[in-house]
């Protein structure tokens, strides 16, 4: 299987690596394209979109073996995404996986990660995905990250390659450790909360523990007891038109004096 592999923490790092070993001793073809330097955060951002924008590109050595060489780009992994699906990297993949990350992607909070950012581009452009985290250093285990990444890669060839996008969060245990696997929802906050202060020319930024007391089945009661957290996404899916009625209504009534049409 060709995969495209990328991340939000830069081209070279850990977690990168440990997953690219993986990926090729299980005989995967391997096309490696991400941002040059930390961009974690970034969600779906792509950049600089203006006409003419030049993105500056290097190669690295991943230090895997037998040797790969990945493309580093000055971009958030959207990009990257984009500009591998585009072909000037090779032959277009049959699948995307973002990841390893240091950090859990988890809970509502993921709409700005860049990892889950990158795998959600691909699925808009039609690439089942696969976003794949585990957690903070110095604790995270991307030897466990990178082998149940590996098995999702074998469920996705045997289901024929469906095109969805899957986050997977994996505990930081032994893989023999690991408690189960569920299918789980979106807690409604994420593994940490952020305060912010102003400084007379800055922001400073602090992350703190988010210790609120969550309902059953979500990601975070999933890791938190030792569970694979598996969270299927649906990027640009429409709520019911029912939601929004009341607005469509009153922009008609006050501009255009009729009622609104609705399009399904």
């Amino acid at each position: 299987m060709r995969i495209l592999l990328t991340n939000d923490d830069g081209v070279g790092e850990l977690g990168m690596v440990a997953l690219a070993q993986v990926l090729i001793d299980a005989g995967h073809d391997l096309v490696v394209v991400g941002p040059a330097s930390e961009r974690s955060g970034s969600g779906t951002a792509v950049g600089p979109i203006e006409h003419g924008a030049v993105i500056p590109l290097e190669r690295r050595a991943l230090g895997t073996s037998p040797p790969l060489q990945g493309y580093a780009l000055d971009a958030p992994p959207a990009m990257a995404v984009i500009a591998a699906l585009s072909g000037l990297f090779g032959p277009r993949p049959d699948l995307v996986i973002s990841g390893i990350n240091a950090g859990h992607n988890v809970g509502r909070s993921i709409i700005f990660s860049g990892t889950v950012g990158a795998a959600v581009s691909a699925a808009v452009l039609g690439i089942p995905s696969i976003a794949i985290s585990s957690g903070f250093a110095p604790d995270h285990r991307f030897d466990t990250a990178a082998q149940v990444a590996a098995a999702v890669v074998d469920w996705f060839d045997a289901k024929g390659m469906p095109r969805i996008c899957v986050n997977v969060n994996v505990p930081d245990i032994d893989v023999h450790d690991i408690a189960g696997c569920l299918i789980t929802h979106l807690a409604p906050h994420g593994m940490f909360s952020i305060d912010l202060s102003l400084e007379p020319d800055a922001l400073t930024l602090r992350r703190k523990p988010d210790s609120r007391r969550l309902g059953g089945g979500t990601d975070i009661d999933a890791i938190s007891a030792n569970r694979i957290a598996i969270s299927a996404l649906r990027p640009l899916e429409s709520i019911d038109d029912e939601a929004c009625s009341g607005l469509a209504e009153h922009l008609s009534a006050a501009y255009l004096g009729a009622s609104p049409t609705r399009t399904r």
